[in-house]
C-alpha cells in the first residue's frame, strides 16, 4: 500500500451482489503454457502461463465488445530435492494496488533469492501472476501521462498549479483509455478477487494457501469473501481492511508512524543525546523549509539534463515517511533529520537524487489501476473534508491541511469518476470479512501505512485469526523478517494451531544509525 497523495507513489461469498444475467457471458478464461521470457536458475524448476480474462465482467459497465486481458503466471516448483514438499501451493498478491509481482526478467532476482533462502518457499509450489493493471500484463492500462507531470510537480511551490497538474493528468488519461477501448471501471477488488478464483480453476490445484501484501491483504479479504472454497489457509502482512477509513485515517496514522521514531530514539540514549528532540527539530526544520523552500538542481532521471526540486517541508516529510516501509531504511531516519537540519547540502542532494529516482517510478507499475482503486474503493467513502480537517490536529502535519492535498485527490478522482464508466458503489465493498479460514495476520509496530490497528481489525472478524506484532520492522515482515517466515512455515504446516516461535520474542527496536560528520 502506498501513501495516499498518489503522485508521490510513493479487500458468505455473494458472486458480487449480482444476477447470472449481468455476468459477461463471453468465453470462458483460458490458460495457456508460455515460454518464460526470462532465465531461471539451473535448480529452479519453473513453468511459465498466460490467463486469459475477462477485462469487464458485468454488461451493463461493458464498452464496446470488451477485451481480453493475458494476466502473466509464473510458478516456481518445490524443490524436487525436498522430501518434504507439500501438495497445496502457495499464491503471492502484490500490493499497491498497481505493483506488479515482480515477473520482468531484472527484478524476477529476488524471487530466486527468496526461495533460496526460505524454507518454506521451497517445500510448495509458489505462484506468482501480475494482477490486471499491473507489471507484464497484456494489455495494460496505464497512466504515461501521470508520470509526464511528476518532474514539472517537484518543481512546483504553488499548490493550485500543482493540483491542476494532476486533475488535467488523470483526467486525460481516462479520455485516452476510453478511446483505446479500455474500461477503467472493471478495475476493482472485486474484479481481481474473481481473477484469482479463474486461476485456480484453471490450475486445478488443491485447495491453496493465500499470501497477500500491503494492498494484497485487501484482495486477500476480498477473495476470502467471494471464494472460501478454493482456500486452504491465509497469511495476511501488513494489513488494510475494507472497514478502515484509510484516507480519513491517514493524519493519524501519519503522526503515529513518526512519534514511533520519536519516542524509539529518545528510549535509546545513545540515540537521544546524538540527536536530542527529534520532534522539535523537525516540527521547526519543516515550518522552515515551508516558508522558504530549499530549491536544488539535480540530475534528471532520464539522464538528460537538470531537473528543478523545490524541497518544501511537504517533500521532506514525504520522503521521511518513505523510509518508514523497512528497517533499514527507520534507523536512518534520525540522521537524515540531522543532515537535513544542519543544512549538510552535499548529503541533502545525494538523499535527493535518491527520492527522484523512487518518486519517477518504475515502468511497471500500474498507475491507472492505482487511480481506479482508489477512485472507487477509497474516495467514496471517505470524508475528503475531514481527512484534511485532521491534519491541523498535529503541529508537524500542519502545513498538509494548508496545501489540501488531501482535497485535491478527491477532486482528481471526481474528475476521473465523471468521464469513466464505473462500477456502482456498494456499501458492501466497506463492510468487515467475516470468517473461519486459518489466518494468521502479521503487523510491524513501525509500520507507517497499514498501522497495527488495522491488523487487530480485520483479525476481530476472523475466528480463526492468530494476530503477531513484530517490534523494529516497518511494512512487508515476510519481505525482511527471518522469523516471520519461520512462524510462517509452521502455520503453513499446521493452520489451525496458534503459530509460536521463540524468535518473536527476541525482536528488537530499531538501531538507529549515529550522526554523520
Amino acid at each position: 500500500m502506498q501513501k495516499f497523495v498518489w503522485f508521490l507513489r510513493i479487500v458468505c461469498p455473494f458472486l458480487f451482489g449480482i444476477t447470472a444475467s449481468h455476468m459477461a457471458a463471453a468465453e470462458p478464461p483460458h490458460l495457456a503454457k508460455a515460454d518464460c521470457w526470462f532465465d531461471a536458475p539451473k535448480e529452479r524448476t519453473v513453468d511459465c502461463y498466460r490467463l486469459d480474462v475477462p477485462e469487464t465482467r458485468d454488461f451493463d459497465l461493458a464498452i464496446g465488445p470488451g477485451k481480453r486481458l493475458h494476466l502473466p503466471v509464473v510458478i516456481i516448483r518445490a524443490s524436487e530435492i525436498d522430501e518434504e514438499s507439500r501438495p497445496d501451493p502457495v499464491i503471492y498478491l502484490a500490493g499497491g494496488p498497481g505493483d506488479g509481482a515482480w515477473l520482468d526478467d531484472e527484478r524476477i532476482a529476488w524471487w530466486w533469492d527468496f526461495v533460496a533462502s526460505t524454507d518454506w518457499a521451497r517445500k510448495r509450489d509458489l505462484i506468482l501472476f501480475d494482477q490486471r493493471g499491473s507489471g507484464l500484463v497484456q494489455p495494460r492500462i496505464d497512466c504515461p501521462e501521470i508520470e509526464k507531470i511528476a518532474i514539472d510537480v517537484l518543481a512546483s511551490t504553488d499548490d493550485a498549479v500543482a493540483a491542476d497538474l494532476q486533475r488535467n493528468a488523470a483526467a486525460a488519461c481516462g479520455q485516452r483509455l476510453l478511446g483505446e477501448g479500455f474500461n477503467p471501471g472493471a478495475y476493482t477488488s472485486r474484479d481481481g478477487a474473481a481473477d484469482i478464483h479463474d486461476l485456480y480453476a484453471a490450475l486445478k490445484v488443491p485447495a491453496w494457501n493465500v499470501y497477500g501484501l500491503s494492498y494484497g491483504t485487501r484482495l486477500a479479504l476480498e477473495y476470502m469473501r467471494q471464494y472460501p472454497g478454493d482456500i486452504r489457509s491465509v497469511l495476511l502482512d501488513s494489513v488494510l481492511p475494507p472497514e478502515a477509513q484509510f484516507l480519513e485515517d491517514d493524519a493519524s496514522t501519519t503522526d503515529r508512524a513518526f512519534r514511533m521514531i520519536f519516542n524509539a530514539c529518545a528510549r535509546q540514549p545513545d540515540c537521544a543525546k546524538a540527536y536530542g528532540d527529534l520532534e522539535r527539530r523537525l516540527t521547526a526544520l519543516v515550518r522552515r523549509l515551508d516558508m522558504k523552500p530549499l530549491a536544488l538542481q539535480r540530475p534528471s532521471p532520464t539522464g538528460h539534463g537538470t531537473i528543478k526540486v523545490m524541497v518544501n517541508g511537504e517533500l521532506l516529510i514525504s520522503r521521511l515517511f518513505n523510509l518508514l516501509y523497512n528497517r533499514a531504511d527507520i534507523e536512518s531516519v534520525p540522521q537524515l533529520i540531522d543532515l537535513y537540519d544542519r543544512d549538510e547540502r552535499d548529503a541533502i542532494e545525494r538523499d535527493i537524487d535518491s527520492f527522484v529516482t523512487d518518486y519517477v517510478g518504475r515502468e511497471d507499475f500500474g498507475d491507472a489501476m492505482f487511480m481506479a482503486v482508489h477512485c472507487q474503493e477509497e474516495v467514496p467513502f471517505n470524508d475528503m473534508e475531514k481527512a484534511i480537517a485532521a491534519y491541523r490536529r498535529y503541529p508537524l502535519l500542519a502545513g498538509l491541511a494548508v496545501g489540501g492535498e488531501a482535497g485535491s485527490f478527491a477532486a482528481t478522482c471526481a474528475s476521473w469518476r465523471k468521464t469513466l464508466p464505473v462500477q456502482p458503489l456498494r456499501q458492501t465493498d466497506t463492510e468487515p470479512v467475516a470468517s473461519d479460514l486459518p489466518t494468521l495476520i502479521f503487523s510491524g509496530l513501525f509500520d507507517p501505512v497499514t498501522p497495527p490497528v488495522y491488523g487487530r481489525m480485520a483479525a476481530s472478524h476472523l475466528v480463526n485469526g492468530f494476530y503477531l506484532e513484530f517490534d523494529g520492522y516497518g511494512h512487508d515482515l515476510i519481505g525482511n523478517d527471518p522469523c516471520a517466515n519461520t512462524i510462517y512455515e509452521r502455520f503453513l504446516d499446521d493452520p489451525r494451531t496458534p503459530p509460536r516461535d521463540s524468535c518473536l520474542g527476541s525482536e528488537t527496536p530499531p538501531d538507529f544509525l549515529m550522526p554523520l560528520k
